[in-house]
């Protein structure tokens, strides 16, 4: 197709010609430049292999127009999107096998609905932000449950300190009977023991602290590490205002700078302090060794008996610090639980938003092409990317998963099992799925050594049914024929009346009937400023339909080219619609003589 120049019209457009001459070939080159999904991923792979196929090493360019601002878009076949001189809306592509197949697939029929919903970008860029922020505290929550746990541990061993103080009790009262340098140099070890624990207490919240914030910076670094937001202002669109949105992100990543900077100092303060805190302890420590030799050498075992008590009464000390800091880490893991429940909120009430937006289409729909065409929506229906989510989750555990992960996603949303893991809830999991306590404790203890925040927020997508009506019964789109699924997709795709429309081949598989009754009439109802392209053999949709171009194309064996392009009534079009699509004017005149003679008087 090399050196080929095809100008479209605003309205229909219809792209004939033989089998072989490029109608697929130009139409894929438009979906690959302008980089418009495919509904299927299939046909994701097809189209593009297609376009590579006939690009080479060649580039291919669209040009785009509103009516007032021109938007050029290039590619190659090494790019990996289209350089575009503006922002500008994809069109809608659907190859002839998408409308044939698109309708079987709940993905397919999903992103079909999504057509209908507006502009979901910022919508999704919300969610995004949303089930990130989710993650981030579930981790957080997760690291707080398990430094709690992990203080709860150590501070059960404060009763077992304290039931050995009480054991040293009756000997160190015999130590008060000592003579009165014996008990001069106790008072002063006393005194020093109580320096030793008070520094030994310090130190170790000054090493927790320099632990703390090593870890957060490291969280901060990472954010510096990448590359900040960027994106040119394109020439075409006037002056620059994105300015100041840069200076902010620059002005963010200075900030950034400055925390770690910060960060580096508070560590290093921290860092300090606990080396001045362990030399001082170091030294005090050096002076309570003296003390207890002379006072050995006044009473034989005394020494012992002080410094067991000392190490004693230091551990006492350490653990009952360790009680004040669990009730702060216990406060601070509720006030994370509190943020993370407002997340999930503000996610639940997201994809709630979209479920209602979905529905509303839906309903738009059926009131244009019902009772025939008939569309429903169901919150959370596509559950297997959750039970597939939780068969990797538990995967190795000896739980039998891929039995248990379809029963867990269809009866829990993916936040009640992050909540139930979390509170060890096992009475829950075992009402809403029927399984045994002992297999949701096992299930629970697994689940809280995997990410959770992953799974919590798994999206469990929304389920959209076509039927169509058949007789008197509504039949759903996978028990249709082939042609019966076209008479659904087509009349829905035609719906898109606000966006550019690119069909290739719709015809295949449905008949003139339908043709004639339901896709002219579509197509002609369409505005006439916007514009549809089609790919077609039926010479029912260009002169039913009153294109506003024709674009014959023919092939040589190697170069597909234009053989024509004007509007419907010019000779050379009326000439090749009669050759390539009725087979001629004598078998046109032939099939029009038979219909007269054979047909209804």
């Amino acid at each position: 197709m090399d050196g080929l120049d095809v100008h479209l019209v605003p309205g229909l457009n219809v792209i004939i010609g033989a089998r072989g001459t490029g109608k697929t070939s130009l139409i894929e080159l438009i979906r690959f430049c302008l980089d418009i999904p495919s509904f299927t991923p299939d046909a994701a792979k097809k189209s593009r292999d297609h376009a590579l196929s006939v690009l080479g090493s060649g580039q291919v360019t669209v040009t785009l127009s509103d009516g007032e601002r021109r938007t050029t878009v290039s590619r190659t076949g090494n790019d990996a999107a289209g350089r575009a001189s503006g922002i500008y809306i994809k069109p809608i592509v659907f190859s002839q096998t998408e409308i044939e197949t698109i309708g079987l697939q709940s993905s397919g029929r999903l992103q079909l609905l999504d057509g209908f919903t507006g502009d979901q970008r910022q919508r999704a860029a919300d969610e995004t932000e949303a089930a990130s922020l989710v993650r981030s505290l579930t981790s957080e929550v997760e690291s707080s449950h398990r430094e709690i746990e992990e203080l709860e541990r150590q501070i059960a061993g404060l009763s077992i300190v304290n039931e050995q103080l009480a054991q040293l009790a009756p000997q160190e009262e015999q130590l008060e009977t000592l003579s009165s340098e014996a008990n001069e140099k106790k008072a002063a070890l006393d005194l020093i023991a109580a320096g030793i624990t008070a520094k030994a207490v310090g130190s170790s919240a000054s090493e927790r602290l320099s632990q703390s914030i090593s870890r957060w910076r490291t969280l901060l670094q990472s954010a510096v590490i990448s590359q900040p937001p960027s994106e040119p202002w394109p020439d075409s669109a006037g002056a620059d205002r994105l300015n100041t949105v840069r200076e902010r992100v620059a002005l963010a990543r200075k900030l950034l700078d400055q925390a770690l900077a910060e960060l580096d100092l508070a560590q290093s303060e921290a860092s300090e302090i606990l080396e001045t805190t362990g030399a001082e302890k170091v030294e005090v420590e050096e002076q309570a060794r003296q003390l207890r030799r002379e006072l050995e050498t006044l009473q034989a075992g005394a020494g012992a008996v002080v410094r067991q008590g000392q190490q004693l009464r230091e551990k006492k000390a350490q653990l009952e610090s360790l009680v004040i800091l669990l009730a702060d880490r216990q406060r601070s893991s509720q006030a994370i639980s509190k943020k993370r429940g407002e997340a999930l909120d503000r996610l639940d009430k997201i994809r709630q938003q979209r479920f209602e937006e979905r529905t509303k289409a839906a309903a738009r729909l059926n009131k244009v092409l019902g009772p025939r065409i008939r569309i429903g929506v169901t919150r959370s229906g596509q559950y297997e990317a959750f039970a597939a989510a939780i068969s990797d989750a538990l995967r190795g555990s000896g739980i039998r998963y891929n039995e248990l992960a379809p029963v867990l996603a269809q009866a829990i949303s993916p936040r009640e099992l992050l909540e139930a893991a979390d509170a060890s809830d096992y009475d829950f999991i075992t009402e809403a799925t029927g399984i045994s306590k002992d297999r949701s404790a096992r299930l629970i203890s697994q689940l809280r050594e995997v990410d959770l925040g992953a799974l919590a927020t798994v999206v469990v997508e929304d389920y959209v049914e076509f039927q169509l009506l058949d007789g008197t019964d509504y039949k759903d789109i996978a028990e249709l024929s082939t042609g019966q699924r076209c008479t659904v997709v087509l009349p829905l795709v035609l719906q898109h009346t606000e966006r550019l429309l690119i069909v290739d081949q719709p015809e295949d598989h449905i008949d003139n009937a339908f043709i004639a009754d339901t896709l002219i009439k579509s197509l002609l109802a369409r505005d006439a400023n916007g514009q549809i392209i089609f790919s077609t053999h039926n010479a029912n949709i260009p002169v039913l339909g009153d294109a506003n171009r024709v674009t014959q194309m023919g092939s040589d064996g190697k170069r597909g080219f234009a053989l024509a392009s004007s509007s419907l009534i010019d000779p050379t079009v009326v000439a090749a619609i009669s050759t390539v699509m009725e087979g001629g004017a004598a078998a046109f005149e032939k099939r029009a003589t038979f219909y007269s003679e054979h047909g209804r008087r």
